[in-house]
């Protein structure tokens, strides 16, 4: 199904993080610009269903951008909901947005809002996330909203070609012993300090999330080349290299593979098969390595990108 598509222009990353997080679950696509600049060039290419539109950006403002839209025979008819804090600011618009939402925003009026303003242009249906996404011992991210994550970002990798993004895999490998010789309870503990420790080198709106045992992937979009994943990577090294995690002040040597992807792959199997391969070659290099690929270099057998 073809999901209505809602561009989020908001440089603040943690309410940019927030909006996203409430689109999904009432079964949207997203992506986010955080730049003025970036947002008038996407807009150049894309068609999207709704803008969520912050006023006050790096580059060009939101006032020049819906200024921009009200005045383009493509864009005109696109309902923008301007998100801000100032109230003076918004009040003093020469141009009128479809609606006025101030920060703070309550998440489930702006998904409430946005369908309610996305209905008025297309026929599209959205399909809401069902269940929780939210993993019961670590409070990240379950393997299920990650999936439903991760076919969005491929979504949307496809239709504009530019959405890069890269999935990067890790596991201490320790959960399954750490019961066995300790018991559940401290294994458990470990494997949620582990997880704060993770959420601490992420940003907002990449998307952490623990699938089985002690296994964790890690979503990074709009990420063209190997900058902000590996240094993402990079980070998880250093914060974790030796750090006691839990009660039992478990000390760790992550291994990383970085998988970067492309519009090549069919579907999120393919790209959660290519990430866990990316992780098994890594940890073959043996304890410590970060690892990274590209779909060409897994299917060669595995030499680095």
């Amino acid at each position: 199904m073809d999901k209505p598509f809602v561009l989020i222009v908001e440089d603040e990353r943690d309410i940019a993080a927030l909006f996203r997080h409430v689109m999904d679950l009432a079964g949207y696509r997203t992506e986010i610009c955080a730049n003025g600049n970036i947002a008038v060039e996407r807009l150049n290419t894309c068609d999207p269903d709704v803008v969520l539109l912050d006023l006050s950006l790096p580059g060009i403002s939101g006032v020049n951008i819906l200024q921009r839209m009200r005045v383009d025979e493509r864009l005109k008819h696109i309902p923008v909901v301007v998100v801000t804090a100032y109230s003076e600011l918004a009040e003093s618009l020469a141009v009128e947005p479809d609606l006025v939402m101030l920060k703070p925003v309550s998440a489930v009026q702006l998904a409430g809002l946005v369908q309610r303003l996305a209905r008025k242009t297309r026929q599209r249906q959205t399909a809401p996330f069902g269940g929780s996404p939210w993993d019961d011992l670590t409070g990240l991210y379950n393997r299920t909203f990650f999936m439903h994550r991760l076919d969005s970002a491929l979504a949307s990798l496809k239709s504009d070609g530019q959405s890069l993004f890269a999935v990067l895999a890790l596991s201490p490998d320790r959960y399954e012993l750490l019961s066995h010789q300790s018991g559940k309870r401290q294994a458990d503990d470990f494997l949620h300090a582990l997880g704060e420790a993770l959420r601490g080198c992420v940003r907002p709106t990449d998307t952490l999330a623990r699938f089985d045992s002690d296994q964790f992937f890690i979503l990074i979009e709009q990420a063209p080349g190997l900058k902000i994943p590996e240094l993402i990577a990079g980070r998880i090294q250093q914060r974790l290299q030796g750090q006691p995690l839990g009660a039992g002040a478990i000390r760790i040597n992550p291994t990383i593979g970085v998988l970067l992807c492309d519009d090549r792959y069919n579907n999120v199997d393919e790209l959660l098969r290519d990430a866990r391969s990316a992780y098994d070659l890594a940890r073959a290099a043996g304890p410590g390595a970060c690892l990274t690929f590209d779909r060409d270099t897994i299917q060669a057998g595995a030499r680095p990108a």
